[in-house]
């Protein structure tokens, strides 16, 4: 096994390693003990023979300036010449200091001899102290001096003496340690060498070894992997051995056999797949562009051919749809318009040609963006219908009006009473006829109105006004109506906003709209707040908040569609005004919108260009 023949090749040059650390080990730490041992006590005693020497000098000087009879500056009367005793403060420092290091020199003598000479020192310091005392107690400096020459003198020189060898025999000690330990070194390093090179050499013949064993099949296994990569399947690799090199090695000829296999059952598949795209992208009558993470086109089917041949676009995306693709390739969010304003329109053959772009984000399985597929779908025919919608609406709204307006007079004047007495029955179905003929004028009037923004037909009187004179104007207006249902009416504008730019009849019917939209669906005693501030474009922000059932969120982006009605609510109207507001909102460069919660109110918003911007 291939475990085995590894441990076989290295256990050799471990074992030599392991030795080779625990004898380094073992002998640094005695080396170490010894060291200490020696080295610490031969400096012990070192400086404790210097501090004693030291001390017994400071000792005699004390005892020598009693036998002198004066001190260092004093002044010696040769006429009277008094007895003087020996300083016992500044002796008996001194003799505490030499006793403290005779006691650690007893303790620290290990070397041969050491110990005799320590005890030498001792004996004279006792022999030094009894002669001290005896000076210390004559009354004549004659016999002081005398005993000072007999005893002192030479028991201190006898100290010195043995101090001085003490002194000499512990340098010695400490030097041939010194000599001992680089004795030592060169041993462990010359052991230590031949086991390196012994060690050498036999990772050497390991490394041939295992380079011919191992190595090899490991090289031509990678080579072969390198091949397979490069989409040459045809490899396959020697098997020499039974251990799991040789496993390996069958397991990557059995790999690569699959895998050729694989591809050649897969290749028809890929190419089958390949073909049914390209059929079905050139079935779509629509163009279709397909890019890359770049922006570049890397797919598009027939009908966008002739697209980019028509427009001569020389095989690039058309400009108007450049922004929005790159857009979604940097945002990633798919861009999927549901208007016909967001439609682009294009001259070919003669003709205008209208197509709504949807944008689609791919994504890979880790859900990296891949790229975009632009699909152009022709609202040609759509756009006409819707253009055909209106008119006929606006045409029959038209042809309507003057026949309602003649039945609306007449039934104001039969309600006048001016033709004759009407009974009280008649009298409440007039009333009726009279008030539903009311509505239908106004749902054609609204019809109208929408038709002709719609078509861009209505010339705007624009002026600057006050955001707060169109708010008052409102309020001013619905006063009534706020009565009515006993609403509590609050109004809030920012100070010092700009003047904006409006039709201020057109704007009016916007404000009133939304206004009576709050005040229907706001329950009695509720509350409305009508508020002006900046938006953040520089723009002023009108809306109007009320406290009713809300818009739910999957119907706000229809409120505002012809004849929209929320379902499930009570509330009657034709849905023409939300629709007029928000043409009316656009034709000023403005934008309308709603913010709603479910059983929150709901708020609904315009934002108009300031008049200074608008100028500008």
């Amino acid at each position: 096994m291939l475990r085995t023949r590894l441990f076989l090749y290295l256990a050799p040059f471990v074992i030599i390693l392991v030795g080779g650390g625990v004898y380094s080990i073992v002998l640094f730490a005695r080396l170490g003990n010894t060291v200490d041992t020696s080295v610490t006590d031969s400096y012990q005693c070192f400086t404790a023979a210097s501090a004693m020497s030291l001390a017994l000098a400071g000792m005699d000087r004390e005892v020598s300036w009693v036998v002198a009879g004066s001190r260092p500056g004093e002044k010696n009367n040769l006429l009277v010449y008094p007895k003087r005793n020996i300083d016992k403060r500044a002796f008996g420092e001194n003799r505490r200091r030499f006793e403290e290091n005779l006691d650690l020199l007893l303790k620290a003598s290990t070397l041969p001899g050491e110990k005799p000479l320590s005890e030498q020192v001792a004996t004279h310091f006792q022999a030094f102290l009894k002669a001290v005392n005896t000076i210390n107690s004559l009354d004549f400096p004659e016999n002081q001096r005398l005993v000072y020459e007999q005893e002192v003198v030479p028991n201190g020189q006898m100290i010195n003496q043995t101090l001085e060898k003490i002194h000499d025999l512990n340098h010695q000690a400490i030097l041939g340690t010194s000599q001992n330990i680089r004795a030592i070194t060169r041993d462990v390093t010359r052991l230590m060498l031949t086991g390196i090179v012994i060690a050498f050499l036999i990772s050497a013949y390991a490394g041939y070894k295992l380079s011919r064993s191992i190595l090899r099949p490991i090289q031509l296994l990678t080579r072969a992997s390198r091949e397979l990569g490069e989409g040459r399947l045809d490899q396959s690799v020697p098997v020499v051995t039974r251990d799991e090199l040789g496993e390996l090695a069958r397991a990557f000829n059995q790999m690569a056999a699959q895998l050729q296999e694989y591809r050649q059952s897969t290749s028809e598949k890929i190419v089958r797949l390949h073909r049914t795209m390209e059929t079905t992208l050139a079935s779509f009558p629509d163009p279709i562009f397909v890019l890359d993470r770049e922006g570049r086109i890397e797919l598009k089917n027939p009908a966008a051919d002739g697209l980019i041949a028509g427009l001569k676009l020389a095989g690039q995306l058309p400009e108007k749809l450049q922004p929005i693709a790159r857009n979604t390739l940097d945002s990633g969010e798919n861009f999927l318009p549901n208007s016909f304003e967001d439609a682009v329109t294009y001259r070919l053959n003669g003709e205008d040609k209208f197509f709504l772009p949807r944008v689609l984000a791919m994504r890979g399985k880790d859900d990296a963006l891949l790229g975009v597929a632009v699909v152009l779908y022709d609202v040609t025919r759509f756009r006409l219908v819707d253009a055909a919608k209106t008119d006929l609406v606006a045409t029959v709204s038209h042809e309507l009006k003057s026949p309602l307006t003649s039945v609306r007079m007449a039934l104001h004047i039969l309600l006048e009473k001016t033709v004759g007495v009407l009974t009280p029955k008649q009298d409440e179905l007039l009333v009726a006829a009279r008030n539903d003929t009311e509505r239908l004028l106004r749902i054609l009037n609204d019809l109208l109105d929408l038709a002709r923004l719609e078509e861009g037909n209505a010339a705007l009187r624009l002026e600057p006004v006050a955001p707060a004179a169109l708010l008052a104007v409102v309020m001013q207006e619905m006063v009534d109506k706020f009565s009515d249902k006993n609403l509590n009416v609050n109004c809030v504008v920012e100070p010092d906003l700009p003047a904006v730019s409006v039709d201020r009849q057109r704007i009016d019917h916007v404000f009133s709209n939304l206004v009576s939209n709050a005040i229907k669906h706001s329950p009695a005693n509720g509350a409305i707040t009508l508020r002006a501030g900046m938006a953040e474009d520089d723009s002023v922000e009108f809306s109007v908040t009320d406290q009713g059932p809300g818009v739910p969120e999957e119907y706000q982006s229809r409120i505002f569609e012809r004849f929209f009605r929320v379902p499930g609510q009570a509330k009657t109207g034709a849905g023409l005004g939300l629709s007029i507001a928000r043409e009316i909102t656009l034709s000023h460069g403005g934008r309308i919108g709603v913010r709603s919660a479910p059983g929150r109110g709901a708020t609904f918003f315009v934002v108009l260009k300031n008049a200074d911007s608008s100028t500008a």
